[in-house]
């Protein structure tokens, strides 16, 4: 009877604990520590032999990249600058910290002020707002054509000045070695 009931009390849900022999043979704090240490030695190897079957490409410089963008950044911040205006200006402009989103931004402002001033010079609701005085209505055309022109040949000097400095890098590395 106390065999049953041993049994019952000993399943699934309440687990027979280990015997004293595997207690007390675990290392001391300082074996432990010292197999730890030993671990973390070989880990480091690994990476180490890793990282030289794999040396680090000395042609690309990843920072260099991010500060300039690419042109789905660009592309991005034109359409968001040129759809939302100003608010799609001002959130493209402080959101993305690259040139690409920068010049993007500038590029899309530009376009959109030029929409914005065709539509009320064309439209007939907008009837009161240039009286005779149309050369504000250029002064407004040329400075977004400017924003436009400005933003998109800029953000192109700065690709073509990342692409050439990375492949004359890549010459000058390929000419050490």
């Amino acid at each position: 009877m106390t065999e049953n009931l041993e049994k019952e009390t000993h399943n699934e849900f309440y687990p027979v604990p280990p015997p004293y022999s595997v207690a007390t043979s675990l290392p001391t704090y300082d074996e432990a520590e010292k197999a730890k240490a030993a671990a973390m030695a070989a880990a480091a190897a690994e990476v180490a032999q890793r990282e030289e079957e794999y040396p680090p490409r000395d042609d690309f410089s990843d920072a260099d990249q991010l500060r300039v963008g690419n042109d789905g950044i660009f592309m991005l911040a034109f359409f968001m600058a040129f759809i939302f205006n100003w608010i799609g200006f001002c959130l493209s402009f402080c959101i993305t910290n690259t040139i690409a989103g920068r010049y993007g931004a500038i590029c899309g402002f530009g376009l959109s002020l030029i929409k914005w001033i065709l539509i009320v010079r064309f439209s007939d609701y907008f009837t009161g707002y240039f009286n005779g005085q149309y050369w504000l209505w250029w002064i407004f055309l040329v400075l977004g054509l400017l924003l436009f022109f400005r933003g998109f040949v800029n953000y192109l000097k700065v690709r073509n000045m990342s692409e050439s400095m990375a492949a004359a890098h890549r010459t000058r590395f390929f000419f050490l070695y």
